[in-house]
């Protein structure tokens, strides 16, 4: 029942909330470790000191192998992430995912945030679901089992997985409480045969904008792997130059 869904609802929010925290934490001590890096860089280039150098060219080393590592595990194991995913995916929003009446008039609601980002992918993407609609529109999902009223009407199909006219418009000004304005279908939301209806799961559609742009990732991966030798080399050289003189003193 309700009881159910809600207690759900709860502990998939703690997960993500802890999973949030602990994403930022690693953010946070991979920009401290890189601006640290960084220091030892300069200060060893202005103060000529080997030590400094040649801690910077085994940090940088060091992250460049760690680079390259998880580029070769992001390949191969693409499609075994991509599948233990899934299921998080699902259950998430199956048990967050708010109709558009509720996220907008709810700000205070923990959901509405995690509805309002899955209405931005939609609308971005031209999707909906993290599979397929019936994610959302399940018979047990927080979704199906909530008020769907939206213009004095009960949704039969989240309004954000409807085809819109002018994206660009609606995701700069996030005004979702006059979304209907933007669809090419007025009636979509109510009508679940409507061929207004972006059929494509979200997942899907991540995956091929990801295949469209493999070979930039790649040739940007590529670029800062050579720039980061460069450094590691030039930090060698350095190093190597300043004992020497300092053994000709």
């Amino acid at each position: 029942g309700s009881d159910n869904i809600n207690n759900e609802t709860l502990m998939s929010y703690k997960s993500s909330t802890s999973t949030l925290v602990a994403a930022a934490y690693v953010i946070l001590v991979f920009g401290a470790l890189s601006f640290l890096i960084g220091f030892c860089g300069c200060c060893g280039a202005i103060r000529e000191s080997s030590c400094l150098l040649s801690i910077y060219a085994g940090a940088v080393s060091i992250v460049l192998i760690v680079e390259i590592a998880g580029g070769i595990a992001a390949g191969v194991f693409r499609a075994q992430i991509g599948t233990e995913m899934l299921p998080t995916l699902k259950r998430l929003e199956a048990t967050r995912y708010l109709p558009i009446n509720l996220a907008v008039s709810n700000d205070s609601n923990p959901n509405a945030v995690f509805s309002s980002l899955v209405n931005y992918a939609q609308v971005s993407m031209s999707c909906c679901g993290v599979s397929s609609m019936s994610d959302i529109t399940g018979v047990n999902t927080l979704w199906t089992n909530s008020s769907r009223q939206y213009n004095g009407k009960t949704i039969v199909v989240p309004v954000t997985c409807c085809k819109m006219n002018k994206k660009d418009e609606l995701l700069s000004h996030q005004n979702w409480t006059r979304i209907d304005d933007y669809l090419i279908d007025r009636n979509c939301p109510y009508n679940a045969s409507s061929s207004q209806i972006n059929k494509e799961g979200c997942y899907d559609k991540l995956n091929s904008y990801i295949d469209r742009y493999t070979l930039a990732i790649i040739v940007v991966g590529i670029l800062v792997g050579m720039f980061e030798i460069i450094c590691v080399v030039m930090a060698c050289s350095m190093v190597q130059k300043i004992r020497s003189e300092r053994q000709n003193v």
